[in-house]
């Protein structure tokens, strides 16, 4: 194996590691990005193509995890929608990194528990997290800041995954019922509107 190969590898994001027989943390953990580390983000957010990268992450999702496919309707357009929202998800996430509590964790609780009744694994979250780094790792151009660049987009992803998970396990262990509102409507009127940075 060359040099330029092995280089090649050490700098791969690997994946997020969860031992399978896990389920989403009932707490999950607080995001714990240093201010050179959301900066990296932010930085490295701009390089990337925001009319390719959701395309990516689905693409990639369905790769490390093929069932997944499975959970989104076949319906050309719906795809394209939630690729949409993996855009919007991350665009809200990079904007509220400098107030993660009170401006991103309840939309993204939100987001999670509307998704409650899709059937939706912990293997499925990871995968999404996993495709967030991996597609944004290719807009990454080399450099002596891309192994900490990526250390900082897997803290992020894991910090996304781990709270639509836990969110979407806990409401769907819950026995109450919201009849007025269905989780898709609940999901389609959040991301339209995106988290308030004033909650």
């Amino acid at each position: 194996m060359n040099s330029a190969s092995s280089s090649k590898n050490q700098l791969a994001p690997k994946p997020l590691r969860r031992c399978r027989s896990a389920s989403p943390a009932p707490l999950p953990r607080t995001l714990l990005l240093s201010p050179e580390q959301q900066n990296l983000i932010r930085k490295s957010w701009q390089k990337v193509s925001k009319s390719n990268i959701g395309k990516t992450i689905y693409q990639r999702m369905i790769s490390k995890c093929p069932d997944s496919k499975n959970l989104f309707v076949v319906d050309y357009s719906a795809i394209q929608r939630h690729e949409k929202y993996f855009v919007d998800v991350i665009q809200s996430t990079v904007d509220n990194l400098d107030n993660m509590e009170r401006g991103l964790e309840p939309w993204l609780e939100t987001i999670g528990q509307g998704h409650a009744g899709f059937a939706i694994k912990a293997k499925h979250w990871d995968a999404f997290g996993e495709a967030i780094v991996s597609s944004i790792s290719d807009w990454i151009g080399p450099g002596k800041l891309h192994r900490e660049t990526v250390r900082a987009w897997m803290i992020l992803s894991s910090y996304i995954s781990d709270r639509l998970g836990a969110a979407s396990h806990r409401s769907g262990n819950s026995d109450s019922v919201n009849v007025m509102c269905t989780p898709r409507i609940q999901l389609l009127t959040l991301v339209t509107t995106g988290p308030t940075a004033n909650s």
